[in-house]
């Protein structure tokens, strides 16, 4: 088969788990055998280049300015940035003659946060099967995250309603629909997205996790206290506020947490909430080293994360998670209540933290979950499921009369 991914950035450009998935995913699909292309956005156009066996179209950005640098820029800037990644006349024609070029069986998109929805039915127009993975809130939010305010949206609100109608418009081009996790499909089938799409052709395949060494055997309950550990982005959507506001509810002594990752406007203001406590900020680390030096993940976003990679993560480590009671971090917890809190909920996740400092051997109760974790990313697996999936619509799927090139190819 030949598979065309497209997606926003692809590495070394990347912001956080879409990105990852992406080359893991492709990295996979090519190591199964088959012709891997990538069309992403850029700092600067390049003719295609191959890495790894995979085709790789880099065609610039047909906005304003880069998407890395939008913390550089001003509220209107970023206003015209948004009316041009939507509309995106550009962007779209250089990713046609990445299309004619490569001539791809199947075309899968991701996060369409920088990317035009056009591209569906352009897409259509040129006969080639699409299938889009959903891993945001893009085509519903004008934020991606459907948070306003700190709270979980219950309905778009009339911004975003508008933002989102040429989403609205072009979705119907969609021959096929992946959440990353059960919560952002239905979300979107609830707000009227993809209800065109077979039942067999909307599926829920969570992320793939690249294992790294074998993790250390199952440990037993620390001697010397509870290390809490936060592995991401320092920012309000992701929980930090929250997470160190819960900790000054903590007892005084029993426990310590380190939170690692980079925050976009600097660390100061969140070091002045830790004043005083037995936190630390290490800044960027290594995953696994990270995750093999604590005893608990705490993994609290606001947002209804449509998978949240750490969990798979830390499972991966034998490390069990505290984690927030919504998307798809409830989904890899599961039935598992003690180890899930509402969102933005400070009080239940101190008191979910203090069950643990109390009584440490309870550790080993938040792993129930982990196998399952663990074998439904393995990324051979996702790949597979992915497969079988373009398999299954391209056997039903004739081409277009508008198609520009045969697809010949076998969907072996």
């Amino acid at each position: 088969m030949r598979i065309l991914h497209l997606t926003s950035l692809y590495q070394p450009e990347q912001v956080g788990g879409a990105e990852l998935m992406v080359e893991t995913l492709v990295q996979t699909q090519a190591g199964l055998g088959h012709a891997l292309g990538v069309a992403c956005l850029s700092r600067r156009a390049q003719g295609p280049d191959t890495a790894d066996g995979t085709t790789i179209y880099r065609v610039g950005h047909g906005t304003p300015f880069h998407v890395l640098d939008w913390a550089e820029h001003g509220r209107l800037s970023r206003l015209r940035y948004k009316l041009a990644a939507q509309w995106g006349g550009r962007t779209l024609a250089a990713i046609e003659a990445a299309l004619r070029d490569f001539r791809p069986d199947v075309v899968n998109t991701h996060s369409m946060s920088e990317l035009t929805p056009r591209l569906w039915p352009m897409l259509a127009r040129l006969g080639v099967p699409v299938v889009h993975t959903l891993h945001d809130f893009t085509s519903l939010c004008t934020n991606g995250a459907m948070v306003r305010d700190g709270r979980i949206c219950d309905r778009p609100h009339a911004k975003c309603r508008a933002y989102a109608l040429p989403h609205r418009l072009c979705q119907h081009s969609v021959d096929a629909v992946i959440g990353v996790g059960e919560d952002i499909l239905a979300r979107h089938l609830a707000a009227g997205f993809f209800r065109a799409v077979p039942p067999a052709l909307r599926q829920v395949i969570w992320n793939p996790i690249v294992a790294g060494a074998p993790p250390p055997a199952e440990r037993g309950a620390p001697a010397a206290g509870v290390t809490f550990g936060y592995m991401g982005r320092i920012e309000p959507s992701k929980g930090v506020d929250v997470l160190l506001d819960a900790c000054r509810r903590l007892p005084p002594s029993g426990w310590r947490l380190g939170v690692a990752g980079r925050a976009v406007d600097g660390l100061d203001r969140y070091r002045g909430m830790a004043a005083g406590l037995p936190i630390d900020f290490p800044g960027f680390v290594a995953r696994d080293a990270f995750l093999d030096g604590i005893d608990c993940l705490v993994v609290p976003p606001v947002w209804p994360e449509a998978f949240g990679r750490t969990v798979a993560e830390a499972y991966a480590r034998n490390v069990p998670v505290i984690g927030t009671a919504v998307g798809g971090i409830a989904e890899q917890v599961g039935a598992n209540a003690d180890w899930l809190v509402p969102p933005g909920d400070s009080e239940a996740l101190a008191a979910a933290m203090a069950r643990v400092v109390a009584d440490p051997a309870r550790l080993a109760l938040g792993l129930r979950n982990a196998p399952a974790v663990r074998a439904a990313t393995r990324p051979e697996i996702v790949a597979a499921r992915y497969l079988d999936l373009y398999r299954t619509l391209l056997n039903r799927e004739p081409v277009s009369a508008g198609g520009s090139w045969p697809h010949a190819h076998p969907a072996s």
